[in-house]
């Protein structure tokens, strides 16, 4: 897959340089993140860090679907010109771009005889169409994009909520994933007020829907289930065994959704060895007994691949954007501009490219990624309460008289609101599956609660 080509752009409304991701060629099978981009109208837009503003980069672009033979160019108007190329050189171009790295074998005649879009819409439509999509759905997508956008101009929060209460029929599973796309991409971006806008309308809308109050109560549901698998998986004690594990799946075979959230907070457990276990079990066992064993490692298996896949696309887009970020003129600049970036999986994936770097010899890098790491820790305290900072403090302490004398000392002057605030981060460490923490946690709050009294 050709890279997305990372050039420096001035915003056209404050003049603020930023570093973006120019697409100029999407291939379906092997860039399904460019594919969503380009569908959803966003492919080639990028928001300014300082003002928020949009600013679109009018570049030539070349879509390709193998499966479907389909080929199509795209050149705006006006760039020919400005390249001192035709609209036939700057396509053969993007021919050589996609072609360079493909196998003799695969060149088929539609290659050799692109399609034309005159605009963007026109690219996005044909897309569309070979995808089965007919022009009623383009339209409602169009409609639904031209909705959000009139939320977030709303003057004031009552016409925001009379908007909303007027649309509530057009408030649905299709428009809430369009503007989880939209508000992904912006929050990417930034700046931080755009985020806050996307993140106050989110709430409004959730508020203030028939389908948002339903998806609030749906929430509120899985959240009691997946606190009921938490306690399940608890009552083993620190003790737990494969065994267990293989009982407790047993135990939710009819029950789906316990399933889920049972590999959901503990991925980590279904390893090799527990399908193996599983196996041995499985041929041990006859009748029906048996078909509903097989039925539930076969269950199993396709959960813990699709939360490996979520989280293999997860990474991948964190890697993009460290790059861009590294490689942009200022990347601090770039960092302190885009402080929710940084999370947990941002420090992770800059903690393995250090270590990588480390590991080839390039120490000039891994400086460079080091000086990032150290201001990123900076930016992640800088939004943390002096409480949870604490509490990270503890978790890192390894010496267990070090740490209990740490919380005697430390604990008493914020009182039983500590023991609060330590309820709510175990209730996170539990939807993110991280057991290790999560049992050091328990431990810490043990010492806490008789600390504070």
């Amino acid at each position: 897959m050709t890279s997305p080509n990372t050039q420096t752009i001035r915003c056209a409304n404050c003049g603020t340089p930023m570093p973006v991701a120019v697409r100029s060629l999407v291939d379906a099978q092997r860039d399904a993140e460019g594919k969503s981009l380009l569908i959803s109208d966003q492919i080639n837009k990028f928001q300014c860090p300082n003002c928020g503003a949009l600013n679109v980069v009018d570049a030539p672009l070349l879509y390709h679907d193998a499966t479907k033979e389909l080929l199509i160019a795209y050149v705006p108007m006006g760039v020919a010109a400005q390249q001192g190329k035709s609209d036939e050189r700057i396509i053969g171009d993007l021919m050589n771009m996609l072609t360079s790295n493909l196998p003799k074998d695969q060149f088929k005649a539609y290659m050799f005889n692109p399609r034309r879009a005159l605009t963007m819409n026109g690219l996005i439509d044909q897309v569309l169409e070979a995808d089965g999509i007919s022009p009623e759905v383009m339209a409602q997508q169009r409609a639904r994009v031209d909705l959000i956008q009139r939320m977030l101009q709303s003057a004031t929060p009552d016409a925001l909520i009379s908007l909303i209460r007027d649309s509530d029929d057009k408030i649905d599973a299709q428009f809430m994933q369009t503007f989880s796309l939209m508000i992904q991409r912006m929050m990417a971006q930034g700046p931080d007020e755009m985020a806050e806008v996307m993140m106050g309308l989110q709430e409004a809308l959730l508020e203030n829907s028939s389908y948002g109050r339903d998806l609030i109560a749906r929430q509120e549901r899985q959240q009691a289930l997946l606190q009921t698998v938490a306690n399940d998986i608890q009552a083993y004690g620190d003790g737990a065994t494969r065994a267990n594990f293989i009982e407790l799946a047993l135990r939710y075979a009819d029950d789906d959704e316990r399933l889920q959230a049972f590999v959901g907070l503990v991925r980590q457990a279904f390893d090799y060895q527990f399908f193996q276990e599983l196996s041995d079990r499985i041929e041990k066992t006859s009748g029906d007994d048996a078909e509903k064993m097989t039925s539930v490692r076969d269950r199993l298996v396709e959960l813990t691949q699709m939360i490996d896949e979520h989280a293999r696309q997860a990474m991948q887009q964190t890697t993009n954007i460290l790059r861009q970020i590294v490689e942009s003129p200022d990347p601090i600049a770039v960092l302190e501009a885009n402080p929710h970036l940084v999370d947990d999986q941002f420090m992770a994936v800059l903690s393995m490219n250090i270590q990588e770097a480390q590991h080839h010899g390039h120490q000039d890098m891994a400086d460079k990624l080091t000086h990032l790491y150290e201001h990123a820790v900076e930016l992640l305290r800088a939004q943390m309460s002096p409480e949870l900072v604490m509490l990270n403090d503890w978790l890192n302490i390894e010496d267990d008289a070090e740490l209990a004398n740490q919380i005697q000392q430390q604990a008493p002057q914020y009182g039983s609101d500590l023991l609060r605030l330590m309820d709510a981060v175990e209730d996170m460490l539990k939807e993110q599956g991280q057991a290790e923490a999560l049992t050091k946690m328990a431990s810490i709050r043990q010492m806490v609660a008789q600390a504070v009294q």
